[in-house]
């Protein structure tokens, strides 16, 4: 018992100065300010990181269309179902089918900011075919998004051959993932809005790491088969994988 009584004793007083040598420590003021930044820096992570999935949740910006807008995308919607080319697609066995839908809590542009009434009105309807990575999107750009003439700022059809010229590299690189290297686009003529577009690409070489896509964007006349499409963009592209490809394949939201 004596034994026991000492050793206890012991315990205490070390841990009694080991308290000390820490509350000692603490009472620096170099040590003080780094313990209370590293708190709030701890508290304010939590409390950003809760907020986020508050408004992940709820949106900051919550979309609500008038009843004529509804009328509109619904109108837009039973048009692009109804074209030939869609209809032609999806008899050939050869083509997949991909619709990405608008995702207003997701951080993106195309599928997030510009998706909508009066821009681009309704998803895209993609078709691709695995054998010879060839691509195919037909899309309809509202009002919302023209300049004063009411045609379509260059800048929006680069996006769009950017994001379509890079589906036909993801088919032919190795883990299905590339960034875009090199963009090279021409405007055979303007585009306008309130019409629908259709937009290929095709692979046209991977070595290694790397891959070359060719593509076009043509704007479908205003009644179907009423006149010929107009070649508004002609692209080329030199798309790249990550060497950490493999770890970014959660990135993508869709799989090919």
């Amino acid at each position: 018992m004596r034994l026991l009584s000492i050793l206890l004793g012991s315990a205490k007083k070390s841990t009694a100065f080991t308290w000390m040598g820490v509350k000692k420590q603490v009472s620096k003021p170099k040590v003080r300010r780094a313990v209370t930044f590293g708190a709030m820096t701890t508290g304010f992570g939590i409390a950003g990181y809760s907020l986020a999935g508050a408004v992940q949740k709820y949106h900051i910006y919550p979309v609500i269309y008038t009843d004529e807008q509804v009328k509109e995308i619904t109108h837009v919607e039973s048009s692009i179902q109804d074209l030939n080319l869609v209809q032609e697609l999806r008899r050939d066995p050869a083509y997949r089918e991909l619709r990405i839908p608008f995702k207003r809590s997701q951080h993106g542009f195309t599928n997030n900011l510009l998706g909508g009434y009066g821009r681009v009105t309704v998803p895209p309807l993609i078709f691709y075919n695995k054998e010879n990575a060839h691509v195919l999107a037909v899309a309809h750009i509202g009002k919302d998004v023209g300049l004063q003439d009411g045609s379509i700022h260059p800048g929006l059809l680069a996006t769009f051959m950017d994001e379509i010229l890079a589906l036909s590299s993801f088919l032919g690189l190795p883990n299905k993932i590339g960034v875009t290297a090199n963009l090279s686009i021409s405007s055979p003529s303007k585009a306008y809005v309130d019409r629908f577009y259709v937009l290929r690409s095709q692979l046209e070489w991977t070595k290694g790491r790397k891959a070359q896509v060719h593509g076009t964007a043509y704007m479908l006349p205003e009644k179907e088969g009423s006149e010929d499409s107009t070649c508004v963009a002609v692209a080329n592209g030199l798309f790249v994988e990550p060497r950490f490809a493999k770890y970014l394949k959660h990135v993508i939201p869709f799989q090919l």
